[in-house]
């Protein structure tokens, strides 16, 4: 049984592996398989793109079953879309996929993350049922797409886990960095020496001249795959938060040429090594602002040892570029709950909802708070920005009353036009870090941004007027900003009750929205 509210009731989570998913999203009618020939040059990223273009989120994840040049019983299948969907999020988390609020959504990512279980090791699992070592190793046996025709090469890793250990202590690192083949043995990997927790450790192998060893694990199970880009404090343990995320330990073995711990039940695992001073020209890559905004440079190299994969692999990718895309249904709900998590560890009182606008790519970030203390916007904005994934995320703070839903653009628009005075509540910080695929940054200046902080609440200062009362001019308990125009609860309360005998409902053709900006008024939990 389903409940509304903060405390969401919940079904038995998923865990299980992608193949189990698939299933799964297949009995729910969110799995379409296309069996028509697709070319991996191209075609297959256009037609995910229409797809998303079109649909939007009632887009289907896709598994591609016919891929030109590749013909079974070689590797053929390519699946994308695994989390173009809030709905299949909620499958995994074992919450009600239709009637589920994004909100709901970020307070049960929330309230997971701050638990963790270890994985467990077994000695054998699905992923190594095939070994390929040395001359053995080509990596384009794999149906590796070409995803947008402006890219610099194919690229094999657009939805997986980079495994990773950190040189000077326990700390496993499971990350999501885009990876393009250069040869049949030899990757790019877009990273760079102290940036992101990759490079952290990576850096730690250069000054000790020592290659670091690495193993890519593409079609692990979904919820490890969703937090690999998640941004969990450095020196955490993506393995731990997934298994406290699904409720169970993911099954883990040791790698074939590697010591690293491998998902068991992944479709194809890569290792090798990351030399610390070669490297490769890498990109340019669509990337998820939707343009071409980087400068292509040379990027680390990927050594390959070995190539482990299940019988019949599928290779699990994901294209970026515009919105909205998988990777940003993805950070929208999962950096909404790690940026609450962080606003409430750090004493930032009166948080109550978190919203990673996905049509801005998640550039946008929009905090609705209960007022408490001058400044509370300014507050929210420096310990946001004060986070890791600011170097790629959040370059606009937006900040609301409690009584705005984040998510609702309409809403956060109507906050901004008329709870803003632009000379006081616009602020505006040039120079700092940022993203340096941000396309508004000339290329000489990649790697810095301006960012903007929206303070779209009502002012803290003034004071309650009787112009401004409750129940209208002079009368009623006095406000200390004019009143809106939302009808009394017990009108609300009549109007609902009758609303069936009416005789109103929509028209069947109209241009615009089939829903207003302020339904939530009418809510009876309001």
């Amino acid at each position: 049984m389903f409940q509304k509210g903060d405390v969401l009731m919940e079904t038995k989570n998923f865990a299980g592996s992608m193949r189990d998913f698939l299933s799964l999203l297949e009995e729910e009618g969110h799995l379409n398989r296309v069996r028509l020939p697709v070319h991996w040059n191209q075609e297959l990223g256009a037609v995910v793109r229409r797809t998303y273009d079109f649909y939007g989120d009632a887009s289907p994840a896709l598994l591609f079953e016919n891929i030109v040049d590749y013909p079974p019983p070689g590797p053929n299948r390519i699946l994308v879309g695994q989390f173009r969907s809030y709905s299949r999020i909620c499958l995994m988390l074992g919450l009600d996929p239709v009637n589920t609020t994004r909100r709901e959504i970020v307070l049960a990512l929330k309230d997971r993350l701050r638990h963790s279980i270890p994985p467990v090791q077994v000695t054998e699992g699905p992923a190594h049922e095939n070994v390929e070592l040395g001359d053995q190793i080509n990596l384009l046996k794999f149906p590796v797409p070409f995803w947008n025709y402006r890219d610099g090469g194919r690229y094999i890793g657009t939805m997986h886990g980079v495994i990773t250990k950190d040189l000077d202590s326990d700390w496993i690192n499971v990350g999501l960095y885009r990876i393009m083949v250069c040869g049949k043995n030899q990757l790019a990997i877009y990273m760079r020496p102290g940036r992101q927790h990759i490079g952290q450790q990576y850096l730690k192998y250069i000054e000790k001249k020592k290659p670091m060893p690495v193993a890519v694990a593409i079609g692990i199970e979904p919820g490890l795959a969703l937090l690999s880009s998640a941004n969990i404090p450095a020196g955490a343990n993506e393995y731990d938060a997934a298994g406290g995320l699904i409720g169970t330990p993911i099954q883990t073995i040791k790698g074939k040429t590697v010591d690293l711990p491998v998902p068991a039940n992944a479709e194809i695992v890569i290792e090798g090594y990351i030399d610390p001073f070669a490297r490769e020209s890498e990109g340019p890559f669509g990337e998820y602002p939707g343009y071409y905004g980087e400068v292509p440079g040379p990027s680390p190299v990927i050594q390959v040892t070995a190539v482990t994969y299940r019988h019949d692999p599928i290779l699990q990718g994901s294209i970026e570029g515009h919105p909205i895309n998988e990777s940003h249904i993805m950070s929208s709900v999962v950096k909404s709950a790690t940026i609450w998590d962080h606003l409430e560890r750090n004493g930032v009182p009166g948080i109550r909802s978190v919203a990673c606008i996905p049509e801005s790519s998640n550039c946008h970030i929009v905090v609705s708070i209960t007022p408490a203390v001058p400044a509370h916007a300014d507050w929210i904005a420096s310990a946001i920005w004060g986070t890791s994934a600011a170097v790629w995320l959040f370059k606009h703070v937006f900040v609301v009353d409690d009584d705005i839903d984040p998510w609702d653009l309409g809403q956060v628009n109507w906050a901004m036009a008329w709870r803003v005075k632009a000379g006081e509540d616009i602020k505006i910080w040039r120079n700092h870090r940022g993203s340096p695929i941000d396309p508004r940054q000339e290329p000489e200046s990649k790697g810095f941004w301006d960012r903007m902080l929206i303070d779209a609440t009502k002012p803290f200062h003034w004071k309650p007027r009787e112009v401004w009362g409750s129940e209208g001019v002079n009368k009623g308990t006095p406000l200390n900003y004019p009143p809106t125009t939302k009808p009394s609860p017990k009108i609300i309360q009549l109007v609902n009750e009758r609303w069936g005998s009416y005789g109103i409902s929509r028209v069947t053709r109209f241009i615009g929205n089939p829903t207003g900006i302020m339904r939530s008024w009418w809510s009876e939990d309001k």
